[in-house]
């Protein structure tokens, strides 16, 4: 240690000021972001931005909004100067984008900043050395920052090069202009015309506007819910939709785009069993919360909210998405599809005035025995009994088969059934059509229904399983879910000091008590999933395996339940069956 250590003293304000700003401002997307904050804040119902070499050569935001006054111009580059709160009750209930007064002067530290704005009839502008000098302008403010991180080198060596930061430029902006669809938004790079976006009618509108997916507007539904302190709407791609990360997902509150991992979680759980092999749904939700139930002070950016009470809004959001994937998807024999793989999935669009049409079948009908298939495999076949088969055996049978009175009522789907190909499809024909089953797929669905119908049903456990909750929000967790999973046959005791017991589980679950431990301990908020996701898990145990040589009786039994399914997915969300209509197959032979 040194002899002697330096004294405490307070730095200098320019100094400070950069630190301060630092936090704020770390890029030039922070700029536009911050502009495109007041710009809003201030009325504009026209709003253009443009950057030169991403933003580090030049800046300009540009508005039609209420604009400034000379007072006004002579204050806003000082530290906390704001228009939009009084005191510091107000950071309770804040009903603005900007409230904190740090952007103008943050801004005004690491760059060179020139205002010029007009409020009734008079113009004026703030030059970089704070002189007022007149003006030109009819109405709202224009703000040009040159020369970002001029002053300030040791912030300027770590940007991006030029095309990384016009691309962040480029997402701060479509972050402020898909919430606002009545605004009309225009952004300029290097002197060519990006974005145009005209005022929308729909937040879905703006949505496939400003992100341009490349499927089909149809595949893309507008959906709403609400609670007692919030409302929301999400914009949410259909099963069609799918990608491989979650790029394509975005939360707004209140008009900001917030990094929350719960709600876009909500979304996912809520997509549970439609996007299998870690695919993700596509999403934006924007959520209207009231200002005093959030609170926006506690990140610089403004990119993160704590809730007062997170799980009504997890809770409303993810049941909105399960119901709109579980009603509102219908599936229908497509004919003359342009790919094997495109054929049996035709959805309607679906909008939230609207009511939600029922899922329905995709063969109705009887049909006759359709005489033995034939098998070009040595491999013995594989039985599967039926489940009351399995009671009477023991638990060596792990593998079921719904009970023929559970079946459909008005008796089963007319088709001939061809054979099993590759140990891994079922073939048959129906409609002039064939079908390729996929018989894992398809079985593990008709188990996980089979467990469903048998839901609540339980077996106590001689040795109770053990959890250990890590901390006192997995305690409170499965306290909240205590309730639902009882409901669903998993018991829970509450041993205190954050031990808990379950005493019982379901009859028709064969998990192990590692598997139960992990799943309790997961992230799921809603015990609706995590029951979901061990059933699937059940199901999947129970079904018969790719490479499984089916006897004649049980294949044609799984193709016939199959069809007969209401959803056509596995409970991991992968489809049933595929078809190929006459006509593909026709065009792929070159036919006509």
């Amino acid at each position: 240690m040194p002899e002697t250590l330096p004294p405490v003293r307070t730095l200098p304000e320019e100094t400070a000021q950069k630190i301060a700003a630092g936090e704020v401002i770390d890029r030039p997307a922070a700029v536009v972001r911050e502009l495109l904050d007041n710009a809003i804040d201030a009325g504009a119902r026209k709003i253009s931005v443009e950057t030169d070499k991403g933003g580090i050569d030049r800046i300009r935001v540009s508005d039609d909004g209420y604009g400034m006054t000379k007072e006004d111009l002579a204050v806003c580059r000082k530290n906390h100067s704001t228009s939009k709160i009084t005191s510091a009750q107000d950071l309770l209930a804040v009903r603005t984008l900007g409230f904190r007064g740090e952007a103008l002067a943050s801004i005004h530290a690491v760059c060179r900043m020139e205002i010029t704005s007009a409020r009734g009839g008079s113009a004026y502008k703030s030059l970089p050395g704070g002189q007022i000098v007149p003006a030109v302008r009819a109405k709202g403010t224009l703000i040009q920052a040159d020369g970002i991180f001029d002053t300030f080198p040791a912030r300027k060596q770590f940007l991006k090069r030029p095309a990384a930061e016009t691309a962040l430029c480029r997402q701060a902006f479509l972050d402020k202009a898909l919430p606002w669809p009545q605004i009309e938004f225009r952004l300029v790079t290097d002197g060519t015309l990006r974005f145009l976006l005209s005022p929308a009618d729909s937040l879905k509108t703006r949505c496939l506007d400003a992100l341009q997916p490349p499927e089909s507007a149809l595949f893309f539904h507008e959906i709403t819910g609400s609670g007692g302190t919030f409302r929301f709407t999400l914009v949410l791609g259909g099963p069609e939709v799918v990608r491989r990360d979650r790029r394509s997902q975005f939360v707004f509150v209140n008009g900001r785009r917030i990094d929350e991992f719960a709600l876009r979680q909500a979304v996912e759980f809520g997509a549970e069993g439609r996007f299998p092999n870690g695919l993700h749904p596509f999403f934006c939700l924007f959520l209207q919360v009231d200002p005093d139930t959030a609170d926006f002070n506690i990140h610089p950016a403004k990119r993160e909210v704590r809730f007062r009470d997170p799980g009504a809004i997890h809770h409303a959001v993810s049941s909105v998405c399960r119901d709109f994937y579980r009603h509102n998807v219908l599936f229908s024999h497509t004919q003359g599809s342009g790919t094997a793989d495109s054929g049996v999935f035709a959805q309607t669009a679906h909008e939230a005035a609207g009511p939600a049409p029922e899922p329905r079948t995709l063969f109705p009908g009887g049909f006759p025995d359709a005489g033995p298939a034939q098998h070009t495999t040595g491999k013995m076949p594989v039985h599967f009994p039926d489940i009351q088969t399995a009671a009477e055996n023991g638990p060596e049978y792990r593998s079921g088969f719904i009970r023929p009175e559970t079946g459909p009522a008005s008796g089963e789907p007319d088709f001939r059934y061809l054979g099993q190909i590759l140990g891994t499809f079922l073939a048959v024909e129906t409609g002039g059509s064939l079908l390729l089953i996929d018989q894992h797929a398809a079985h593990e669905r008709i188990m996980y229904n089979e467990i469903l119908s048998h839901r609540g049903e339980i077996q106590e456990l001689l040795v109770p399983y053990r959890i250990d909750a890590p901390d006192d929000a997995a305690d409170r967790s499965l306290r909240q879910k205590k309730r639902g999973l009882a409901e669903a046959g998993f018991i829970l005791k509450d041993d205190g000091d954050g031990f808990w017991l379950v005493t019982a589980v379901p009859a028709r679950w064969s998990g192990s008590e590692k598997e139960l431990r992990e799943e309790l301990l997961s992230g799921a908020a809603e015990p609706e999933n995590l029951v979901s996701r061990l059933y699937a898990a059940e199901a999947c145990r129970r079904a018969c395996k790719d490479g499984d040589i089916l006897d004649p009786q049980t294949a044609r039994k799984i193709a016939a339940q199959a069809l007969a399914l209401p959803e056509p997915f596995c409970p991991h969300g992968r489809p049933v069956y595929t078809v190929i209509t006459k006509e593909e197959l026709f065009r792929r032979v070159k036919r006509t």
